[in-house]
């Protein structure tokens, strides 16, 4: 390739542009499928960065490897460090909507570049996630690329010097791809690999999942490949009499690549992109991408290259890396939550807040820095000096906040309200047909606790409640995250093995995996519900009570930043809740004397509104509700461990608690604080009363009289 290569394509700044606009509006919720946007910026790096390393090669027959990554981390590094040392000193303050604690392990992971793998190691969905988000989600792209500029150019000179090598012992000149200069032994081992790794994306997101599919380094290396290919085959030179052909190319490039973006945004399910994405959707994508670059390069006065190369789309394609970084850490702390605003005050704030610290990183910050002569040592030597300096900021600010604990807890009249289903009216010790003799300290009630991570959360509290009395002890606890009928095909025969090693005689149990078949096939749910019970209660060795437990209702999502969305997720998640609730709730009346039905909503959601903080004896306030207003703090489990105490006692025959349970070690178990600060000792809104909860169908049945 030659050194009079052009080496700036205005119409590439414009493909940047509307990369980044799509990425924006994604995180917007205003382009359902504009995550696309991404795969164009790996596309175009990997076209871009191939084409200055053949380019160098060319010109001097070698590649400087110290160089291309001196410029590289000139380029991407200040930013970066920028936005950490923000987000941190944000963190520092007590910036709302960002928990401290959370963002350590994120932000490492971004300054060290291996954000994706952080993400598929800790199980997080980019496009729902459960646990609150954080505002360097959107870093796994920059992992990729950074891991990729490492690799990349390693390669290169790899096979480069073993063809060289290769062919000078058998007297043969390197046979090279005319266009670009390349090595052919490069163009084949690149094609080779970006078809193992498109390949592997589409077997990952059928066979794994779309979260290890969408993040992982190897399963979208293809796209970065797929840029340099084409680098290698097309000269990066304008086409001397020949653009039409190139211009009409790049026309058909732009419409594949609308296509897909239309078609992948109406289509998807779970929030996650439509299955022909991975089938061969985002393979088209990719292609119509590459002919857009590549058209744009050979026939600049084209019509869609001259649209790129127009003055204001060329700056936002520029300044595209930094709006990539700051914009959506602005969407995810710049909320109504936090500012109190909504609609398109809130979309006008937001889109202020980018740009102008977009230009303030990229003009202030960036450009100087890249600009600057690094020559002298005391440069160079602040490469390592920021990094550390951004890392112990990190630390130092995300150290986790003391976490909330238990108290006094309330009255028995907040945990009893006559919210007991069963066949034999009021509970009393006829209710409950328990063999032998009553519970006793000798021979204490033997209790095996079971469901979803909810219950693994509660399961402390309502142990140590149950235990407390001294006529009740847990001998099996089996809740864990993911649990229910339907998603445990074994649950048959783990149940009758529990049976046997620990001879339990009562279950204690809640959960909420089944609730989508509960509210679809509610027939179906309650004949597989009463086979459980059937199942646990086997005559002759099985339990002899099994007491289901009222879901406790759930708060809605902070993953949701658009209210809208969040309150439809919310009232669709509550309506299947109560399906489940009510399925269970009839389900026991068919086994009198053997099985209850306890509320819970007289604690969690009293008087139809869902509490994360609860008011306790001493009129203070502490969180009852971890971060993403589901799963228990040590308060929510101590006082759900009080409720199943108190509508148990007098038909078991259980002794009163004894007192300060609720404040035994339990309550410094490390669930309370997974993921880190989860549980914090934070207070709520002044004049707090909790959030009204979604009226569902069958509550109005309810208040109908119909129920």
């Amino acid at each position: 390739m030659s050194t009079k290569a052009r080496q700036y394509w205005p119409a590439l700044d414009g493909v940047r542009a509307v990369a980044i606009v799509c990425v924006v509006a994604y995180h917007l919720d205003h382009l359902g499928s504009g995550w696309i946007g991404v795969d164009i910026f790996f596309i175009l790096s990997g076209y871009l960065i191939t084409t200055l390393l053949l380019s160098e090669r060319g010109s001097s027959g070698r590649i400087a490897l110290g160089n291309f990554w001196a410029r590289r981390a000139r380029r991407l590094l200040p930013a970066v460090l920028l936005l950490l040392v923000v987000l941190g000193v944000y963190a520092w303050a007590g910036g709302p909507g960002l928990v401290p604690a959370q963002l350590r392990d994120p932000a490492l992971a971004t300054l060290f570049y291996v954000a994706n793998w952080q993400q598929i190691a800790y199980a997080h969905n980019y496009f729902a996630a459960f646990t609150a988000p954080t505002p360097l989600v959107h870093t796994w792209s920059l992992a990729i690329e950074e891991q990729y500029y490492l690799v990349w150019p390693i390669l290169v000179v790899a096979v480069a010097g073993l063809a060289a090598s290769f062919g000078s012992r058998r007297g043969r000149t390197v046979r090279t791809v005319p266009a670009g200069g390349a090595p052919r032994a490069l163009l084949y081992v690149t094609a080779l690999l970006a078809l193992v790794s498109a390949v592997a994306m589409g077997l990952t997101a059928h066979l794994v999942s779309v979260n290890r599919a969408y993040l992982g380094t190897d399963t979208r290396a293809w796209e970065l490949l797929l840029g340099g290919m084409a680098a290698m085959v097309v000269r990066p030179v304008p086409s001397p009499g020949r653009q039409r052909p190139w211009a009409a190319l790049t026309v058909l490039g732009a419409i594949a690549v609308a296509v897909v973006v239309a078609l992948a945004g109406t289509s998807t399910a779970l929030g996650q992109p439509p299955g022909w994405i991975w089938d061969g959707g985002l393979v088209l994508a990719a292609l119509g991408a590459v002919a857009v670059i590549t058209g744009s390069v050979r026939a600049p006065a084209g019509p869609i290259a001259w649209t790129l190369s127009l003055p204001p789309v060329r700056w936002l394609g520029r300044v595209s890396y930094s709006l990539y970084l700051w914009h959506w850490p602005v969407i995810d702390l710049v909320t109504p939550s936090t500012i109190g605003i909504s609609g398109v005050q809130l979309l006008a704030v937001r889109l202020a807040l980018m740009m102008a610290a977009t230009c303030v990183s990229y003009y202030v910050v960036e450009g100087p820095l890249r600009r600057a002569n690094w020559a002298a040592w005391w440069r160079r030597a602040l490469v390592p000096i920021g990094f550390g300096a951004t890392a112990a900021v990190l630390v130092a600010a995300t150290v986790a906040p003391p976490l909330a604990g238990t108290a006094q807890l309330a009255s028995t009249s907040k945990h009893q309200a006559g919210r007991v289903s069963s066949a034999a009216g009021p509970m009393t010790p006829r209710s409950v047909a328990l063999t032998g003799s009553a519970p006793s300290v000798g021979d204490p009630l033997r209790v095996w606790i079971l469901g979803d991570s909810v219950m693994e959360d509660s399961s402390p509290g309502v142990t140590a409640a149950l235990q407390a009395t001294g006529r009740a002890t847990v001998v099996a606890n089996s809740s864990f995250g993911g649990w229910g009928l339907t998603t445990q095909l074994a649950w048959v025969s783990q149940s009758q093995q529990i049976i046997a090693d620990y001879h339990p005689q009562m279950i204690i149990g809640t959960w909420s995996w089944d609730d989508a078949v509960a509210e679809h096939h509610p027939k179906t749910y309650a004949a597989l519900l009463r086979r459980a019970l059937a199942t646990w209660m086997t005559p002759g060795d099985g339990v002899e009570l099994v007491v289901l437990l009222q879901f406790p209702q759930t708060g809605p999502s902070p993953t949701l930043l658009n209210a809208k969305a969040q309150a439809q997720a919310w009232a669709a998640e509550t309506e299947a809740q109560d399906d489940w609730d009510a399925i269970a709730k009839k389900v026991v009346l068919e086994f009198p004397g053997h099985a209850l039905y306890l509320s819970t909503s007289q604690l969690f959601a009293p008087h139809g509104r869902f509490l994360t903080w609860f008011r306790t004896a001493d009129g203070d306030w502490v969180r009852a509700r971890k971060e993403d207003n589901t799963h228990m703090c040590p308060l929510g489990a101590a006082e759900l461990g009080q409720l199943v105490v108190n509508d148990l006692m007098a038909p078991l025959g259980l002794g009163t608690p004894q007192p300060g349970w609720q404040y035994g070690a339990w309550t410094t178990e490390p669930r309370y604080n997974d993921p880190p600060g989860a549980c914090p000792a934070d207070q709520p809104p002044a004049h707090y009363t909790g959030v009204a909860v979604p009226v569902t169908t069958a509550r109005h049945r309810k208040k109908a009289g119909h129920d």
